[in-house]
């Protein structure tokens, strides 16, 4: 009896380890194992209380206190790309001389570099966000500063950040009063396809608008594809979308320009078009601003 209870014993422990062993994957030799709950998300500015600035440049940034290997910090927007060139060549094929590597130089390279990118592929983070109910995704890495631009409406405005899995999740609530524009034009990506390129606005006087640049007259196209001015001169405005990424995909494009709103004056204006990745720059319509 006491055989048996003994084998049954050596039975269970065996099934156990077996299960132990065989969750999740194994990870790459030399890659760090992060504690999730040791991190934390570093928000700036830090928003809260009354603000007459409608434009907030957002810094995230998630920290591990226990990286073993800290990267150095460079800011980087939300949407910048990061690809190959077309044209590009295989890292590596040609050494600091000029002389090409045999085929076995450059497998064992590639394997290096793919096996550098497994043991860092911890740092790849998604965050969500809810910003006046909007819902909002960005892709960031531990480490790394992510640059966001955000515009505000006035009156009360709240974010919410997520990085769902550690869990941890930023709100912060302010108010914004400032003086009421006239004019804005703001531009809507329909579908979640990246095609690349930009809205234009070009004023009466044939200044163009673009993005983070202020026109003469005072127009300002934000980062964030809004358009405003306050006081914008008389005269046919045009709207043009730039040239799209060539590798990216068919895009719809919805822009949407509001005049004196939320008066009795009110006109309101709507575009949609499909643009094309690597066509070149479109219109996308115009329409009058009366004195």
């Amino acid at each position: 009896m006491k055989r048996l209870l003994v084998l049954a014993l050596f039975l269970a422990a065996s099934i156990l380890g077996a299960q132990k062993v065989e969750k999740g994957k194994v990870p790459p030799p030399g890659s760090y194992l992060p504690d999730l709950k040791q991190w934390r998300m570093e928000l700036s500015p830090d928003l809260g209380g009354w603000s007459s600035d409608r434009t907030v440049n957002l810094r995230i940034k998630l920290v591990d206190p226990k990286d073993p290997n800290p990267p150095k910090d460079e800011a980087r927007r939300w949407n910048d790309y990061e690809g190959d060139e077309e044209g590009g060549y295989e890292p590596g094929s040609e050494d600091s001389g000029g002389e090409k590597r045999t085929a076995e130089q450059l497998r064992q390279a590639r394997l290096e570099r793919e096996a550098e990118a497994a043991r860092q592929a911890w740092r790849q983070r998604t965050l969500k966000g809810w910003f006046n109910g909007s819902t909002l995704t960005w892709s960031t890495r531990v480490g790394f500063t992510l640059s966001v631009e955000i515009t505000a409406q006035n009156g009360e405005n709240r974010l919410e950040i997520l990085e769902p899995d550690s869990g941890l999740k930023v709100v912060r609530t302010w108010w914004v009063s400032t003086a009421r524009t006239r004019l804005r034009v703001v531009s809507i990506q329909a579908n979640d396809e990246y095609t690349g390129g930009g809205l234009q606005v070009m004023e009466p006087d044939g200044a163009v608008a673009e993005g983070g640049r202020r026109t003469a007259s005072g127009g300002m196209l934000r980062w964030s594809g809004e358009y405003t001015h306050d006081t914008p001169p008389p005269g046919t405005y045009t709207l043009k979308w730039t040239n799209g990424y060539r590798g990216g995909k068919p895009a719809r494009i919805r822009v949407e320009a509001v005049l004196d709103g939320g008066t009795d004056q009110e006109r309101r204006w709507t575009w949609e078009r499909l643009i094309l990745p690597g066509a070149g720059p479109a219109t996308l319509g115009t329409f009058d601003v009366e004195p």
